[in-house]
């Protein structure tokens, strides 16, 4: 899809959204979602679209152009399931996802005022989107499935809380895309094979070896590893000690 705007339009257009509707999404983390649209969409008539349900009800698509539906998930994918199930019957599905590349993270106080402003020491990895693939593997073979990657620098706020048991300690109230620093399309085998030829594998590789590679940790590594072999872009061939032996697909 071609885009018409830049992304500070794109946000410019959000914000709009947000206070003509008088919505407080700014606060509910909904402007990355909403610039997002915006961006790829500028004609919000196509945004929000009613799809039929095969029974009875309706689904909303985030935008639907030209037969394709494009849907923006800044979260689990989990959410997607119910609608994969009906959308990909009758079109095309492309669902964008958003990775934080360079973030600047500033802290706030439960007054609203700044206690800290810092850029985080970690870079956003396209290979993270493989922990989301792996919630709905059982889709990923259908060709009217693709992805759509946007590494983004943001402006992330946050506010400080007790940190406890499954708590990080705080709250992300918003993040502000800033600038696009490369989209990643995955729609078919292809796509995916140029991915992998960002890092240097040598002809066979460990899931220990994988992990040093991408700097994923041990978990990621594996479940990345688990959807690569589902789609058939690696395989398996040997092990050594407890540990499978991978290679890239030819």
């Amino acid at each position: 899809m071609e885009t018409k705007i830049t992304l500070d339009e794109a946000y410019d257009l959000a914000c709009s959204f947000e206070a003509k509707e008088q919505v407080i999404g700014i606060q509910k983390e909904k402007i990355l979602h909403k610039t997002l649209k915006y961006y790829l969409c500028p004609d919000d008539t196509k945004h929000e679209i009613k799809i039929t349900k095969e029974n009875k009800g309706v689904l909303y698509a985030d935008i639907l152009l030209d037969n394709v539906i494009y849907e923006i998930q800044t979260r689990s994918f989990n959410a997607l399931r119910n609608k994969l199930n009906e959308f990909l019957k009758q079109h095309q599905v492309i669902v964008v996802y958003p990775i934080a590349y360079i973030k600047q993270i500033t802290n706030v106080s439960n007054e609203n005022t700044i206690v800290s402003n810092k850029k985080s020491p970690k870079k956003g990895n396209p290979l993270e989107i493989f922990v989301e693939l792996y919630k709905i593997k059982d889709f990923l073979k259908n060709s009217n499935l693709g992805f759509k990657i946007f590494l983004l620098d943001m402006d992330e706020y946050r506010k400080i809380t007790k940190k406890h048991y499954r708590s990080s300690g705080y709250v992300r109230l918003v993040q502000i895309p800033k600038k696009i620093e490369k989209e990643i399309n995955l729609i078919n085998k292809y796509d995916y094979y140029e991915l992998l030829k960002n890092y240097n594998f040598s002809n066979s590789f460990t899931s220990s070896d994988f992990s040093k590679i991408t700097h994923l940790n041990t978990r990621k590594s594996r479940i990345t590893l688990n959807v690569l072999t589902y789609l058939e872009i690696v395989k398996r061939v040997g092990k050594t000690g407890n540990s499978y032996i991978y290679e890239i697909t030819k």
